[in-house]
């Protein structure tokens, strides 16, 4: 890097870095109210609440680092523009397309940045989170894991591979004890469904009994009567916020070599990996609003103009994730669409600049 490109990529880190943390205060406010409601729950306190806010800042700094850039690009570039630096530069010779890769440069940095958040700080944060505020609210630890959930009723022990939602599970092992503590039957179900009245109706059960000698059937259809309640499947559900991408990648294959549905950490991975490549994409963005139509505006039209931007990324990042899972759309082209419609706004931009 040279003076030029550690200028500008101070100038819009420091911007950056300003944005990030207004935006994780308004957030975090957001989610202290939320957390409030739910003191007085088992034994969860208000100094509990504050504890999980700061926790899930991690995440939310993640998922809000395109944003950042895009803001912090705007007014950081806006700010050397208002003090006529970037013309000065410009009438130095140095072109559009020089600024253009020192913003680059910039955004790889911050996306470096990012991706060290999501891969080294969130996943724990995340965990610690999700164990910490439902040990305290439920006054039980969370089953979950990535090797599976383990639910114990009576004499009979599940092993829940997948969560696919509160009432359909997938790739459900039961084991049965006899009153001596020996393994009695198994079962593998390749689906279940959870009733809300506690039977748990498993399909395609391939069912082992060991006795004097080993037994084993294949029945379409099995129903067992539980003590189990329906509530307790929430702390079975696996965050995806909570698994590095390495992990993320060992779930999918575990997933699909028992054949189960994995197209929701796929999605999980590949937007993780899109979000850090919108950073350095949003930061290319700033540029052409600098120089073209907001260049006689304030921070605050420029501060506008990008909180629009941001806002349609994360609902257009969302549709496109619900879509993708609808009408079975290739899930890495819909998670990297938005940053070739950012990458594709970018270069429109900066070819209308004179």
């Amino acid at each position: 890097m040279n003076i030029i490109d550690r200028y500008l990529a101070l100038a819009a880190g420091r911007a950056t870095l300003l944005v990030l943390v207004v935006l994780l205060a308004l957030i975090g406010f957001i989610s202290l109210t939320t957390q409030l409601q739910d003191v007085g729950r088992g034994s969860f306190e208000v100094a509990d609440a504050f504890l999980i806010v700061i926790a899930q800042w991690p995440r939310n700094a993640f998922d809000v680092f395109p944003i950042a850039a895009l803001l912090g690009g705007m007014m950081g570039l806006g700010a050397l523009a208002k003090h006529s630096e970037l013309v000065a530069v410009r009438a130095a010779g140095v072109g559009l397309r020089r600024l253009a890769y020192s913003m680059l440069v910039a955004g790889l940095l911050f996306g470096a940045a990012a991706a060290a958040i999501g891969e080294l700080v969130m996943p724990p944060a995340e965990r610690f989170a999700d164990e910490y505020a439902d040990e305290l609210k439920r006054e039980r630890s969370s089953l979950s894991g990535l090797s599976g959930s383990w639910l114990r009723d009576g004499e009979r022990v599940f092993n829940i591979l997948q969560v696919e939602s509160l009432e359909r599970l997938g790739g459900v092992y039961v084991y049965r004890f006899d009153d001596a503590g020996r393994l009695d039957s198994v079962a593998l179900a390749r689906r279940a469904e959870v009733g809300h009245d506690r039977v748990w109706r498993l399909e395609d059960v391939e069912y082992t009994r060991f006795g004097e000698r080993i037994e084993t059937d294949r029945l379409d259809r099995v129903e067992l009567l539980t003590g189990i309640d329906p509530s307790v499947m929430e702390v079975s559900v696996i965050d995806t916020n909570s698994m590095s991408i390495p992990m993320l990648r060992e779930y999918i294959r575990y997933l699909e070599a028992n054949e189960l549905q994995a197209s929701r950490y796929e999605m999980a991975m590949w937007q993780r990996i899109a979000n850090v490549a919108a950073v350095p994409a949003m930061l290319l963005l700033a540029l052409p609003f600098v120089f073209g139509p907001l260049r006689s505006g304030g921070n605050s039209a420029r501060f506008v103009v990008g909180f629009l931007i941001g806002i349609l990324y994360i609902l257009g990042k969302g549709a496109l994730a619900d879509g993708a899972q609808v009408y079975g759309a290739p899930i890495w082209l819909t998670a990297w669409l938005p940053v070739g419609v950012i990458l594709a706004g970018a270069a429109f931009g900066l070819s209308r600049v004179r």
